[in-house]
């Protein structure tokens, strides 16, 4: 399965999120802004909200 969206935040950085995987072999959670790529790969079997993504992903959209 994979999940993909975009997002607008109000600092104007605009960026896409992904969720790949399934429940058997975990899932790999990513986000791309700014032509920048990061990837957490977490393993976890149960599958993260895409309000849950865009939280582990918060301090990178802020620049932190």
């Amino acid at each position: 399965m994979i999940d993909s969206w975009t997002k607008k935040f109000p600092s104007g950085k605009t960026v896409t999120f992904k969720i790949e995987g399934d429940r058997k072999s975990g899932f790999v959670y990513s986000a791309k802004m700014d032509g920048r790529d990061i990837r957490e790969i977490t393993g976890f079997l149960e599958e993260l909200t895409r309000e849950g993504v865009e939280v582990m992903f918060a301090n990178y959209v802020a620049g932190k």
